[in-house]
């Protein structure tokens, strides 16, 4: 049986920019749809500057007082005009860190993080600190670029290849769809179109079909060949007016040459619209069996 998804907590980092803006009006949008909490988060980032250009003592403590006045304004801003429950932490620290750790210790089933961030945060966001985030962390994390301002999720991207793990992502997509009333548009990536492939494909399509009916969620079934994946599933998204990819983080690296790694943090790094990485769990083999579906 797929497992359920629900989000009761959703940590969100910021930096107080316009782009951590956006991200936190899509997770007030995700907490009143699924009625969770929300905790803001601002990391004051250490070891970037050390030696003779270490702040003193009394500007480490001005920096804190200032970010945490103005992160606990912000909490008691969203919980008045939202009714959500909001908490707010500011600590020191490495930013991809801190953010893994908060979300651990929160038990966090979500974390939304808006990219493009300014100062200190830019280059963590649009480089390969972001894509620590997304495979560090156990929890799924919704990363938002600035120009995706609305919230609202009508298509949504599931990109799909041969390995097992890549069917853990369908109940994330289906959670979703039924809180937004969304299409799920199913994409079957081959990068070598074989009929063993092909047959391969089809069965896992076709239990996830039956799923998708249960749940009587809409749907759509494309298959996309060719040795540029992550550029494949971008343009795919954007021909089915998509506002959002889901896709898993490590588990494409167990294709051949094209998904090693990169296929994620490309997608991460360059989707215009929001992509939901999450983080395969480990199967035994009885869970790679197709009846492990349900």
């Amino acid at each position: 049986m797929f497992k359920e998804f629900n989000i009761d907590r959703i940590v969100v980092p910021t930096d107080f920019s316009e782009a951590a803006a956006v991200a936190i009006d899509h997770a007030v949008d995700l907490a009143k749809r699924f009625e969770a909490d929300l905790t803001l988060i601002h990391v004051l980032e250490t070891g970037a500057y050390q030696g003779i250009f270490s702040p003193s003592k009394k500007t480490e403590y001005s920096e804190l007082e200032e970010a945490q006045k103005k992160l606990q304004e912000d909490a008691h801003k969203l919980e008045s005009e939202t009714g959500i429950s909001v908490s707010q932490e500011v600590v020191r620290g490495r930013i991809h860190d801190e953010i893994v750790r908060i979300a651990n210790e929160n038990d966090a089933d979500l974390i939304v993080m808006g990219t493009h961030g300014t100062s200190g945060w830019e280059e963590f966001f649009v480089g390969s600190n972001a894509f620590k985030v997304v495979t560090q962390s156990d929890c799924p994390i919704l990363t938002i670029q600035s120009q995706a301002t609305d919230p609202e999720c009508k298509n949504i991207i599931l990109p799909l290849d041969t390995t097992a793990e890549t069917r853990q992502k369908v109940p994330y997509a289906a959670a979703l769809a039924k809180k937004f009333g969304s299409t799920i548009h199913m994409a079957a990536l081959v990068s070598d179109d074989t009929p063993e492939v092909r047959y391969d494909f089809e069965k896992k399509i076709n239990q996830i079909k039956e799923y998708f009916d249960r749940e009587e969620i809409n749907y759509t079934v494309a298959t996309l060949v060719g040795s540029n994946l992550a550029t494949m599933t971008m343009n795919f998204a954007e021909s089915k007016g998509g506002n959002l990819i889901v896709m898993m983080t490590e588990q494409e690296s167990n294709l051949t040459g094209f998904l090693m790694g990169p296929f994620a943090q490309q997608i991460v790094n360059h989707s215009k619209i929001p992509v939901l990485s999450i983080s395969p769990e480990e199967l035994s083999i009885a869970d790679d069996s197709f009846h492990a579906l349900g």
